[in-house]
Order: structure tokens, then C-alpha cells, then sequence
């Protein structure tokens, strides 16, 4: 056959075929803005768009510099090392108002599930609804939402480090790149950040010869370690100290006898155990996912690489707290979600009974997600709405009586904990962003004069006059701290 009498047949194939690209194209994202959407209003996160709440320390990450309770930033790195953090604190964090803080850190985490479900190659909208959904509302992730000004720059990290993947892994060179800048970046942001980019990788190298997987662990391993290292060599240009001091209140152990390995091993088991409670039914759904996963010949594989780069995740995140004692907490462990989601999202891909059941696994997953976040938000935008009250009262008071000291005052029992400091620093750094009042706390003369008028008029009021003083009452720590 002539090429004149060929080229009719192949021209008409190849124009379709791009029509059909770019139209499932437009289906994925219109599947995946759907799921962003029903997770934001159905979980309970516009609220904490619209009106964030912060916790006490993320406030030292949104205040400009010089404002009361806004610390040295660069000195911060001594104890955290999150030297990313500081240069984004610098150009963006000190300047961008809490409600742009919050939309910068949802949308980098946004992007960062959604490229994760671009790496699994769903081709129905369904499919891609149900995994982004349930990817999504992750009940660890949600932990870390009342730190928008402090993880903002980890969540662009992982958003941009997941869509830049499959571009990368072209060439060796590219993917080495990758490799050194996303999880070194990771680890100067928030270091459990990185432990999700090699999900990410193993969804990439699904089909990889076990060589080249391991050479990939290896390099992450790597790269980890190179980010430490980078961390440590920074501190020591700026505090000539070549490490990071581990404050006292993470209770370090460090490993230097026999001892000191069983305690850390017994923490790392200890969190695991609370991270399990934490996730409740869905790692158990997850786990099924699992053994179904394995167990089907067309998704064995598949199944066994993710579990493989889980067992990475699982033996790096558990080696930090073996070696120095230090446990990071249920919140930490960003991993956990996806280590759920990730095996049954894998049976969509399956023949028509796994399909079946990945809709029904991940729908299960979704809706305990979507329970555990309008639970977590909602206590949260409780206090936050109890605060506020307080924050008005206290500057209603202050607004009529101008001159008056501002002074908070918290009963003698809560002030002495930790979550009583929590509640005050929170509550001052309310007052001060949003009525440019700047309260200290009472001097001990002062408390007790206003301990004594608590006593005798007891009421609901968050705010008094005492003896010259508008009083705010700090309350006492939320059930939730």
C-alpha cells in the first residue's frame, strides 16, 4: 500500500485521539475540583477558611516583626531548624493577613492530593471524585490546619514537588534533582512533608524492576539525610552550634545505651498505637484494601511497592524517635492517610469486583474522614467563637474606659500549666491583631485584688474594671488542648 493511500487511515486516528485527551482531561479536574469542594463545605473547613482559628504559637508566624509575641525568627532555627519556614516568614508569612495564610496553606495541600490522584491515571470521573475525596480529608492533616502561617511553605513544597514528579523522573539527571531539592526542602519546612513525596515517587515507579526501586529508596534515604545535614551546617553558620538543641519539653533521650533503645522503641510503639486509635475504622478498611490489593494478580505488585515505600516511612520516621527519643506526635505522621487510601485506590484499576469494591472502601474512608474533620474544625470554631466574645468585651471595656491598663488575669491553678499559657497567648495575640491592644498579665498585687472581685461578684462576664484595670479573664484551657 502507498503512503497516498495510508495517510487518510492514520490522519483522522491521530486528530481524534487528543479530543479524547484534553475531554478526559477536563473531566478529571472538573471530578477533582468537585471533591475539593464537597471536603471544604461538607467537612466543616470553610469556617476555618473564612475565620481561621490559630494556635498559640503559630501566631510568632503571622506577626510582623517587632509586634508583641512575635519572636526572633532566625533564632528559632537553633531548636527547629526550619530555615525555609524563616525566609518565608520573611517575604510572605509577616505580611499576608490570617484568612490568606490559611487559603495558602489548604491550596497547597489541595494540590499536593491532586497531583498525587494524577499519578494513579483514574480515567473515569467517579474514580477520581472517590480518591480525591478520600485522600483529602485525611483526620491527621486536619491536626495541622490552626498552623497555617507556620506550614504554609511545607504544603507548597509538596504541592509543587508532586506535580513536578513525572516531568523529573524523564532522566536520571532531572530525577536526582527532584530528588535533592523537593525532600531537601521538605526537611528545611517540616520534615514529615518528605516522608510523603516517596509515596509519591512509588506511585511513579509502580512498574520499576526491584533494582531501580531500591536505588530510589536509597537516594530518598539520601536526600533525607542530606537536608539534616544542611539544617545542621546552617545552624552552625548562625549559632556556631552544628545540630539542633532539642527542647526540654520534647523529652529527648538520646540513644547511648541499651536502656535508652528500649524507652524510644517503647515511645515509637506508643505513638503508633495513639495513630491508630486516631484513625479508627479507617485503618482497618484500609487494611482489607490492602490484603484484597495483594491478593488480586493484576494489583499485586502495585500493592506490594506502596507497602514497600510505607515500610521505608514507617522504619525512617520510627529510626528519628529511636535515636533521640523524640516523638513528633499523632500529627506528625502524614503518611498515615495516605498509607490507607493509596492501596484501595489502586483496586480501581482492577477488574470490575475490585472496582466495586474500592468505591465502597474509599466512600467508607471518605465519610470517616469528613466525620473526623467536622468534629476536629468544629471544636475548634467553637473556642474560636467563645474568644471572640471575649476579645469584644475585653475591647468594648477598654474603648470606654480609655487610659486604663489592659491586664489579663487566669486562675492561679491553669496558669501554671502549659495549656493555661496556650489559652492566655492565644487570646492576648487575638486582642492585639485584631484591636490593637497589647495586655500584659496582672503583677501579683494585681492578682490578687482581681482574684478577690472574682470572688466576691462571680459572673459570666469575660471582662471587669478592677481598681484602675480593664481585666480580661483568660478562661480556663478548651477540653480539646
Amino acid at each position: 500500500m502507498s503512503q497516498a493511500t495510508r495517510s487518510p487511515v492514520t490522519t483522522p486516528s491521530s486528530g481524534r485521539a487528543p479530543t479524547r485527551a484534553g475531554a478526559g482531561w477536563l473531566v478529571a479536574v472538573a471530578a477533582t475540583v468537585a471533591a475539593i469542594v464537597v471536603a471544604i463545605v461538607v467537612g466543616g473547613l470553610l469556617s476555618q477558611l473564612v475565620h481561621p482559628f490559630l494556635r498559640h504559637d503559630d501566631w510568632q508566624a503571622v506577626l510582623p516583626q517587632g509586634a508583641p509575641g512575635s519572636t526572633a525568627h532566625v533564632a528559632r532555627n537553633r531548636y527547629e531548624g526550619r530555615w525555609l519556614n524563616t525566609v518565608y516568614w520573611f517575604v510572605v508569612g509577616q505580611r499576608a493577613p490570617l484568612s490568606v495564610a490559611m487559603a495558602v496553606f489548604v491550596a497547597g495541600y489541595a494540590a499536593f492530593v491532586a497531583g498525587l490522584v494524577r499519578l494513579l491515571r483514574l480515567r473515569v470521573a467517579p474514580s477520581v471524585f472517590l480518591a480525591t475525596l478520600a485522600l483529602l480529608v485525611s483526620p491527621v492533616w486536619v491536626r495541622l490546619a490552626y498552623w497555617p502561617g507556620t506550614l504554609s511553605a511545607a504544603m507548597l513544597v509538596a504541592g509543587a514537588a508532586v506535580w513536578t514528579l513525572p516531568w523529573a523522573r524523564r532522566r536520571h539527571v532531572t530525577l536526582g534533582l527532584w530528588l535533592v531539592g523537593s525532600v531537601v526542602a521538605s526537611v528545611l519546612s517540616y520534615p514529615p512533608v518528605a516522608l510523603l513525596l516517596l509515596l509519591a515517587l512509588a506511585l511513579c515507579e509502580l512498574a520499576a524492576p526491584v533494582r531501580r526501586l531500591v536505588l530510589l529508596a536509597g537516594g530518598f534515604v539520601a536526600a533525607y539525610g542530606l537536608g539534616v545535614l544542611l539544617t545542621f551546617a546552617l545552624n552552625a553558620l548562625a549559632f556556631g552550634q552544628f545540630g539542633v538543641t532539642i527542647s526540654a519539653w520534647r523529652r529527648p533521650n538520646p540513644l547511648r545505651s541499651p536502656e535508652a533503645l528500649v524507652t524510644n522503641v517503647g515511645r515509637y510503639l506508643a505513638q503508633l498505637e495513639a495513630l491508630g486509635s486516631s484513625l479508627g475504622w479507617a485503618w482497618v478498611v484500609g487494611a482489607v484494601g490492602l490484603v484484597v490489593a495483594v491478593a488480586g494478580r493484576s494489583t499485586r505488585r502495585s500493592a506490594l511497592v506502596v507497602l514497600g515505600a510505607v515500610g521505608v516511612v514507617v522504619a525512617l520516621e520510627g529510626g528519628l524517635t529511636v535515636v533521640t527519643g523524640v516523638v513528633a506526635g499523632e500529627r506528625a505522621s502524614l503518611w498515615a492517610w495516605p498509607a490507607i487510601c493509596l492501596p484501595i485506590a489502586l483496586l480501581l484499576k482492577g477488574i470490575r469486583p475490585m472496582r466495586r469494591f474500592a468505591a465502597g472502601a474509599l466512600a467508607i474512608v471518605a465519610a470517616l474522614g469528613l466525620a473526623a474533620w467536622r468534629a476536629d474544625l468544629g471544636d475548634h470554631q467553637t473556642t474560636r467563637q467563645q474568644y471572640d466574645a471575649i476579645v469584644d468585651e475585653t475591647a468594648q471595656l477598654a474603648a470606654d474606659h480609655p487610659g486604663q491598663r489592659v491586664v489579663l488575669w487566669m486562675e492561679p491553678r491553669w496558669r501554671v500549666t502549659v495549656q493555661g499559657s496556650m489559652t492566655a497567648v492565644t487570646l492576648r495575640s487575638m486582642l492585639y491583631v485584631e484591636r490593637g491592644l497589647n495586655p500584659r498579665w496582672c503583677r501579683p498585687v494585681e492578682c490578687d485584688l482581681i482574684a478577690h472581685d472574682v470572688a466576691r461578684h462571680p459572673s459570666a462576664a469575660s471582662a471587669r474594671r478592677v481598681d484602675g484595670m480593664t481585666v480580661m479573664l483568660v478562661p480556663s484551657p478548651p477540653p480539646w488542648l
